[in-house]
């Protein structure tokens, strides 16, 4: 569904929000079987996002630059397992991804971020919102962060620039002729060919090349780094998707995580994927209480 968003108004770089009871501009009832949809409509964005329990009605407010690649990491089960000491975490692990709703409360810009983020968390004060320990937006210590004190992270960054600069300082004039480790070195063809490639930079869309120019590209391609969001892709039309139940006395087997390789789902319960893959082909119940069901099996099926 999608309902009015919160309005803001600038008039003299005096903002003034709207006071109006909640609104979210994009709902999930259900975030597992809603997740493709989720990852899809929040590609490209930045923005302030909610998770809800249904079962305990307790809430999480949370910001992020990349809602997509934020929603990617939240349904890796792996991702969640590595950072237990997060209480949405645990919560999304212990009660699963189909007993919590998602929704986007507002699209904002990314200087914007952190002031409605305080605005929700605010706004839902007095509500269950145990998920959410800290009660200041943007902090990890629990106390505003002062303009005279940046993030650990721009501070990390500033110091890294730092050093880059003081090396360069450092080593200049010190390289350069014949003091060069490449002075008077002769290059094979081959690496004249992608030293020539890197320094292209002509559209090649519709050229034919040759083979051993495809080659070349090939082995170039190799050291390319992907998006996670490709990664999963890639990973999914490679790997083998399982599924695993946990066995309950009343309702049968709940699904409580779906993996893109057998590997990631033996991670998970920490067990040998040669483990996983018997009992996939067996169909039998592994210590009488976890099922795997392979996408793979499922289909030949």
């Amino acid at each position: 569904r999608s309902v009015p968003s919160q309005k803001c108004f600038n008039i003299q770089n005096i903002k003034f929000y709207s006071t109006l009871p909640i609104n979210s501009i994009k709902f999930y009832e259900d975030a597992f079987s809603m997740r493709k949809l989720i990852i899809k409509d929040n590609k490209n964005k930045s923005g302030i996002y909610k998770w809800t329990n249904k079962i305990t009605n307790d809430v999480y407010i949370g910001q992020s630059i990349d809602l997509a690649k934020r929603f990617i990491r939240y349904f890796n089960l792996s991702y969640l397992k590595n950072r237990e000491s997060l209480v949405i975490s645990r919560a999304l692990i212990k009660y699963g991804y189909s007993n919590f709703s998602l929704e986007i409360l507002e699209y904002c810009d990314i200087k914007n971020l952190t002031e409605r983020e305080q605005y929700y968390m605010d706004k839902l004060r007095g509500t269950p919102t145990k998920y959410n320990i800290l009660k200041i937006a943007g902090s990890s210590s629990g106390h505003k962060l002062s303009a005279l004190r940046p993030r650990s992270k721009d501070l990390v960054l500033d110091r890294e620039d730092e050093t880059k600069s003081k090396i360069s300082k450092a080593l200049k004039g010190v390289y350069v002729n014949e003091k060069s480790p490449l002075f008077g070195r002769n290059h094979t063809e081959e690496t004249k060919a992608l030293m020539s490639l890197t320094r292209s930079k002509i559209n090649n869309l519709g050229k034919i090349h040759s083979e051993e120019t495809k080659e070349l590209m090939r082995q170039k391609a190799l050291g390319r780094k992907h998006s996670e969001e490709t990664l999963l892709k890639m990973s999914s039309v490679r790997g083998n998707p399982v599924d695993i139940l946990e066995k309950c006395d009343l309702e049968g087997f709940k699904l409580i995580g779906s993996f893109i390789s057998i590997r990631k789902a033996a991670n998970f319960l920490e067990i040998s994927p040669n483990t996983v893959k018997l009992y996939i082909n067996s169909g039998q119940i592994f210590k009488n209480r976890y099922k795997f069901v392979s996408s793979a099996s499922a289909s030949k099926a």
